[in-house]
């Protein structure tokens, strides 16, 4: 597989902590949105080697974020974007987040971003079971005892060490169910 691409998640946590461990998890999970919430980290994984992008300051996460970007996309605008569930939740993420904070984006197509959570799925309408995690239990990749659950916890404890290991290890989770994808022709599933 010699084609060049970028693997590429994010963590999130609400803007506001205040009584946030004390509500159910449906209360969290609406807390889940780039208005209620912010970005703590974002990943990059380009020819093997992780870029991690966190501060407490998120538009310095953004500006370098977009920086990485585009000196990688200047060698080829082609390279896809891979993520998993990144159409739905990281990309309108960091656009959205971007705005809101003022940082100039960098310009890209949907056509270059390769959502494996849809093509795994074969673009199931609705709700699908199948979490990054499972998925790499499934491919025999090891995974870490933190899970997106423990992220907003990691930011209130302040344990960014923590979350710089847990966004590299899903990194490499994608990496790794790309090259299956890729391998087992699921890649080629197309929605139309």
């Amino acid at each position: 597989m010699n084609r060049k691409y970028i693997i590429l998640d994010i963590e999130t946590c609400p803007i506001s902590l205040e009584n946030y461990f004390e509500k159910d998890e449906e209360e969290k999970l609406k807390l889940l949105n780039p208005i209620d919430s912010r970005i703590v980290a974002i990943g990059l994984r380009f020819e093997n080697v992780n870029y991690i992008f966190q501060s407490e300051d998120e538009k310095e996460i953004l500006s370098k974020f977009w920086e990485k970007w585009k000196e990688i996309k200047l060698g080829s605008a082609l390279i896809p974007v891979v993520g998993f569930n990144i159409t739905s939740f990281d990309m309108p993420f960091i656009v959205t987040r971007s705005f809101i904070q003022n940082i100039r984006i960098e310009s890209f197509s949907l056509k270059e971003i390769i959502d494996l959570r849809d093509k795994i799925n074969a673009y199931k309408y609705g709700k699908t079971r199948g979490k990054l995690k499972e998925f790499a239990e499934i491919i025999g990749q090891e995974i870490l005892e933190v899970n997106g659950s423990d992220v907003s916890r990691l930011c209130y404890e302040k344990d960014y060490l923590t979350l710089n290991k847990y966004l590299e290890k899903d990194l490499e989770i994608t990496d790794a169910l790309y090259k299956r994808a890729v391998e087992t022709n699921v890649i080629n599933v197309n929605r139309y």
